[in-house]
């Protein structure tokens, strides 16, 4: 467990340094979409749902893709297979030869988040937009929680992931400027 929160500090601080190079954003790949949601900001994860009428089931969809989006920014086992046949030969005087390539990969997700919150939501037409975001307080509260820590290096932990998430909030005050 402290490699998890270790590996999810280191995370999130290289992201933030990613996220604070002040690169003009890119341009957005669903139009309409928030410009958060092609470009989620370290520490987010992004999810969309279409609205069929019944506007929570669309927000706690949209909200569930974005809680395993971040998630798998976290931490992710990826497998993948790409299978390549060839033959050629020959029958009854004719050349013959063929070729089949298939890929098959999946993505498994399995993570345990601490305080998440939406950050942001947005209904643009039929389309439930999400921003969900690692919550400061809950996270840090977590340190507080771990009993394999000793007092001194969960202090220091707890003091890295306060500074990085009030980054967090003031670039989540940018994109709410948009």
């Amino acid at each position: 467990m402290i490699r998890m929160f270790l590996k999810a500090s280191a995370l999130l601080s290289l992201g933030f340094l990613v996220a604070c190079g002040g690169a003009a954003p890119a341009e957005t790949t669903f139009p309409g979409a928030p410009g958060w949601y092609d470009n989620p900001i370290a520490g987010c994860g992004v999810g969309s749902a279409k609205h069929r009428g019944n506007r929570n089931l669309t927000k706690e969809a949209a909200t569930s893709r974005a809680r395993r989006d971040l998630a798998a920014q976290l931490k992710a086992k990826v497998q993948g297979m790409v299978k390549d046949y060839a033959a050629m030969g020959e029958a009854e005087g004719k050349e013959f030869s063929e070729e089949l390539v298939t890929s098959v990969g999946r993505q498994i997700v399995d993570q345990t988040l601490v305080g998440t919150r939406v950050a942001n939501s947005k209904l643009v037409g039929s389309e439930m937009y999400v921003n969900v975001c690692l919550d400061p307080a809950t996270f840090a509260d977590a340190f507080d929680k771990m009993n394999e820590l000793d007092g001194k290096a969960r202090e220091a932990l707890k003091k890295r992931s306060q500074a990085e998430f009030a980054d967090l909030d003031a670039q989540l005050a940018k994109i709410k400027g948009e």
